[in-house]
């Protein structure tokens, strides 16, 4: 025999060793067919959508499965005796509110619908669910465990992949890592790719055995994650396990990380255990918000010792803001950034703009349309917030088109809250079916129309912002400023839409006197050219002596909008070692009467203005108020500088001498 002959016997016996080994590494046709039978969709019913678009909902854009299923595609489940089918608990999201969980399912190849009844095995920490179905499964394949797997496996991830039905995706168990809280156990990872919709499915072996639940994907590289399917064999059947250690309360640069851990008795109606765990993660977010306050009550608004300095030196804005913390230590009140103006009507218009450091997604101003009662247009939350969805051209991307919504329909809940000042918080929620997200807007009644926050949030969340926001309302600080004919209307509002510090407030305009009474401020002015468009702002702040009421700080009169002149009245203290160098340098000037507060008026370009010590060593014509010791009352009077001098002191001397 040849030496030739015998390398090319050689040879071919290689060759085919290497098809035999290669054939035994990939699924044949026929095992396909039969693993895939066992494989399910996770769906639930899609919900109507209440939404109503700017132009008919593009569903031409949408994927014909997409636009034509009546079911949303979650993830993947397989059937591992009849009737009984594992997946990943986050498919399902037990703990979790959501508007689609009354209608969770399984569905088959060929689009036949099992409904879930009761679950027998859960960890959202270990991400693994076993549960039931109604109807005859015995057709269909059940899949077996493997009892080995190690790294260099060859592995196939199968799951319904995109939602567009299930596929096989080959791939290798390159290693084992701890679960990355405690270390518990090791998750398989492995190279096949995996997709959205693949949660929930199994990670087989060349046998067509389950070695894991496919769980996640790796967020910056091309491994995925599986939990082993040993760990889900031995474990309890007797109890569902709920585990969250990312939950947490920050305010004020203060934070408290905590946890929730809840256990409930299996098997159980799945809508049942749904309702026990979602309650349970609630009274654990109270109680987190408990003991944050608990342990940073000296160091939150207004306990915190440098508090005292920020009362006493108060800013206002006629934007909702918040009172917060920087980290040195210095409080401050922080306005929405970037305000945008809006026309919206002939005498309508909504500004609107963001912070982070507040509470929502975007804080808005919208007056009330000019033929509309403000009581009316306080009432319609409805129509407030499609005012302000069609002003800011409120979208959602279908496909890279935007598509414009211009209402939610009516709102699915409304309630009224009184926070600790007294102000009346109208608070209205709407649900998003489409999305299976919440808006929520939070508003004030204000004399030109509404003041409101507005937070978008998936529904599971809304119940934990509305006592976010309850929790809060102290730090919101608004102040107040209209024109005297929409004050008068604002005052004649249902007591529960006036703030506290302002139900006893009294504002009558005849010709050209206005009476009134404004907190510590009150007055019957004349001859000072005030009429129905002449603007009165009030300045809300937090009265320094007790920090639960708020007082009124400051009054001014402008008479006409177009022009510079305005009138006021303001509050100072004597804030001792808190003052700035500035600060005391103002206070020992304004109490001694040092220029510009000796009475003299003051030339400042364009501007003629008189600054005056109200009751300062007894020299002032009026005195306002009950002055305690370390408080006094700054007027002042400023006009145009063509304004005759004359003309000027009369007008000033008029106002002065007409404060009560």
């Amino acid at each position: 025999m040849s030496k030739k002959f015998i390398s090319l016997c050689y040879a071919i016996t290689l060759l085919i060793f290497s098809l035999h080994t290669l054939a035994q590494e990939e699924f044949s046709s026929s095992q396909i067919k039969q693993l895939k039978n066992g494989i399910f969709e996770v769906v639930t019913l899609k919900l109507e959508d209440n939404t109503v678009y700017k132009e008919p909902f593009p569903f031409e854009l949408l994927p014909f499965q997409t636009r034509n299923d009546k079911y949303h595609s979650l993830g993947t489940a397989f059937l591992i005796k009849d009737n009984v089918f594992a997946s990943a608990a986050h498919v399902f999201d037990i703990g979790s509110y959501s508007l689609l969980a009354k209608n969770y399912a399984l569905r088959d190849g060929k689009g036949n619908i099992f409904k879930i009844t009761n679950v027998e095995k859960y960890s959202n920490y270990r991400d693994l669910i076993q549960f039931t179905v109604q109807g005859d499964t015995s057709k269909y394949h059940k899949f077996k465990f493997a009892d080995e797997y190690e790294e260099g496996d060859v592995i196939y991830a199968a799951g319904n992949a995109h939602g567009e039905g299930v596929i096989f995706r080959k791939g290798i168990l390159t290693s084992f890592t701890y679960e990355p809280i405690d270390g518990k156990w090791k998750n398989i990872r492995f190279s096949a790719a995996a997709s959205p919709g693949n949660s929930g499915g199994p990670l087989l072996n060349l046998a067509g055995e389950v070695v894991g639940i496919v769980t996640r994907k790796s967020s910056n590289e091309n491994l995925n994650f599986a939990f082993p399917i040993k760990e889900f064999n031995t474990f309890s059947s007797k109890q569902a396990e709920f585990y969250e250690t990312k939950m947490g309360e920050f305010e004020s640069t203060k934070s408290l990380r905590y946890k929730w851990e809840f256990s409930a008795d299996l098997p159980q109606d799945m809508l049942a255990l749904r309702a026990l765990a979602e309650k349970s993660f609630y009274q654990r977010f109270i109680s987190g918000r408990d003991e944050f306050v608990e342990k940073f009550k000296d160091d939150l608004f207004p306990n915190h010792t440098k508090v005292k300095k920020y009362l006493k030196n108060q800013s206002s804005s006629t934007s909702l803001s918040i009172i917060d913390i920087n980290g040195n230590g210095e409080w401050s009140l922080i306005e929405p950034d970037n305000q945008k103006k809006i026309k919206i009507g002939k005498e309508q218009s909504l500004w609107f703009g963001q912070s982070d450091s507040m509470l929502g997604n975007y804080q808005f101003f919208m007056e009330k349309p000019e033929e509309q009662k403000l009581a009316d247009f306080v009432a319609n939350k409805n129509k407030i917030l499609e005012t302000f969805l069609t002003s800011v051209q409120w979208n959602r991307p279908i496909e890279g088109t935007k598509v414009y919504i211009n209402s939610y329909g009516e709102p699915i809940f409304e309630e009224h809250y009184t926070d600790n000042f007294g102000r009346v918080w109208q608070m209205a929620l709407w649900n998003d079916q489409y999305s299976n997200r919440g808006i929520m807007i939070y508003c004030l009644p204000i004399p030109q129309g509404i003041n409101c926050e507005l937070v978008e949030s998936p529904v599971a969340w809304l119940e934990f912002q509305k006592q976010s926001y309850k929790a809060n309302l102290h730090r919101m600080m608004l102040s107040y400023s209209a024109k005297l004919n929409q004050w008068t209307e604002f005052l004649q509002l249902p007591t529960d839409a006036i703030p506290q510090f302002l139900q006893d407030a009294k504002l009558l305009l005849s010709d050209d006197k206005v009476n009134f009474e404004v907190g510590s401020f009150s007055g019957s002015l004349d001859n000072m050219k005030l009429t129905g468009d002449s603007n009165f702002h009030v300045t809300v702040e937090i009265n320094p002596d007790d920090v639960n009421e708020l007082i009124v700080g400051n009054i001014s009169f402008q008479p006409n909008l177009n022009e510079d002149g305005i009138y006021y009245v303001s509050k100072y203290y004597d804030l001792g070692n808190d003052a700035s160098d500035n600060y005391n340098d103002f206070w020992h000037k304004f109490t001694t009467l040092k220029s510009p507060y000796n009475f003299e008026v003051i030339n400042e370009g364009k501007i003629n203005s008189k600054y005056i010590n109200l009751g300062a060593n007894g020299k002032s014509p009026k005195v306002v108020g009950n002055q305690p010791q370390g408080v006094a009352y700054l007027a002042a009077c400023k006009l145009q500088s063509e304004v005759k001098l004359a003309e000027f002191n009369a007008a000033c001397d008029s106002f002065v001498n007409g404060l009560h």
